[in-house]
């Protein structure tokens, strides 16, 4: 069996048509997910680039392997330590061809762990390392795609990162146009304004610092942004099934966190609203998973290097945080709650309810009220805030 793990920067579960969207923007993902087992309720472990990552490569909790981002992006001090084992380090022990491509070895923080246990590392990054999120699908492809050819003979591992739908909206011409915005989509949509506590960082996130014009055109550019990633996830599928290797193979489609969009006042993705922390899931393996199913129930990005270790027949010593996902599968593990958490910020997340804690003299409780029935995609969440104080 090959693992392919495609990591798409910036996506909402939310603006999948697969998880309810209004829009058509991701036909490509919707089939994969009709073939293999959707996740309803997947979630990160931790916000943003770098603590996501981190946790999907890992399957541990920011708590645990101590990536955050720090505020006033100041350069993370801290280097993963060599004891804690990456998936491409795990797969390449099991006689593995591994190969990343992805550029986040240019990040500004410590990132040198992305690339442990690579014995083919492709950046496609042209430009100065400031600009890494400027890379197009198509530049990503541009690696992706001769690779799987020139290898689909062996047992590999790929990791692909597009950077796509993240800002700066840099899509082809024929994917900003595509959605038109109609008043009246976005009828229940209400724009908050966020508490202190999520302006850790000075300037980020602030709509009008970020969005030039109105916030209805980016979202259209957001969803424009996705239908065009994912007709680079079409062609890596085309690439697999040309070389007869496609339904040999695990395709797990996740992201590292959301995007706020203007919800909460904020732009970006700071904070802990479920615009930000709510990802997609995805895992097609016709050979070794069921088609068509959609489970309930939560999952988070330290579920996914277990969940690979498992099918892929790996085993290890190493002990994760995450759970084997085929067992939520079966019905055997089932979460009660689950955690995500931010520089200065952490949450608990039970039910309807979440709990939302700064590292100041005081706490807030955010009850985020989740219509009937969760599925398909309901109206967009309304948000009570209340404010407790600590004695």
């Amino acid at each position: 069996m090959n693992v392919v793990l495609i990591v798409i920067d910036t996506l909402r579960s939310d603006h999948l048509s697969c998880y309810g969207y209004f829009r058509e923007t991701s036909p490509t993902i919707d089939r994969l997910a009709r073939e293999g087992v959707l996740f309803e309720d997947s979630y990160a472990a931790g916000i943003a680039t770098g603590p996501g990552f981190t946790s999907i490569v890992t399957g541990l909790y920011p708590v645990r392997h101590k990536y955050y981002i720090t505020p006033y992006n100041v350069p993370n001090a801290y280097q993963l330590d060599d004891d804690i084992p990456v998936i491409a380090e795990m797969m390449w022990d099991a006689g593995y061809v591994t190969a990343a491509v992805d550029n986040l070895i240019n990040f500004r923080s410590h990132m040198k762990h992305f690339v442990r246990g690579y014995e083919y590392y492709m950046n496609p990054t042209k430009t100065s390392r400031w600009v890494h999120h400027h890379v197009t699908a198509a530049e990503v492809n541009k690696k992706v795609l001769p690779w799987i050819r020139q290898h689909s003979y062996e047992r590999f591992f790929l990791f692909i990162h597009y950077w796509d739908p993240h800002t700066p909206y840099n899509q082809p011409e024929g994917y900003r146009r595509v959605f038109t915005h109609e008043r009246g989509d976005y009828s229940s949509l209400r724009v908050l304004r966020a508490p202190a506590g999520y302006e850790y960082v000075p300037g980020w996130g602030k709509v009008d610092e970020i969005v030039e014009g109105d916030e209805e055109r980016s979202i259209d550019l957001y969803d424009g942004e996705i239908l065009y990633v994912d007709s680079a996830v079409a062609e890596v599928v085309e690439a697999l099934k040309d070389e007869g290797v496609l339904d040999e193979t695990l395709i797990v489609i996740t992201s590292d966190h959301g995007e706020q969009l203007g919800q909460h006042g904020i732009w970006g993705h700071a904070g802990l609203h479920e615009s930000v922390v709510r990802v997609p899931l995805i895992l097609r393996c016709p050979k070794k998973l069921p088609s068509g199913l959609m489970v309930k129930g939560y999952v988070q990005q330290v579920d996914i290097v277990p969940t690979i270790l498992s099918l892929a027949g790996v085993r290890v010593s190493y002990e994760f945080d995450g759970v084997d996902l085929t067992d939520v599968i079966r019905g055997k593990v089932r979460r009660d709650f689950i955690v995500c958490e931010t520089w200065g910020e952490r949450c608990i997340i039970k039910g309807e309810w979440k709990l939302i804690v700064h590292y100041e003299p005081e706490l807030r409780v955010i009850r985020e009220v989740f219509p009937e029935p969760r599925w398909p995609h309901p109206r967009p969440i309304k948000t009570i805030m209340e404010r407790v104080k600590i004695e």
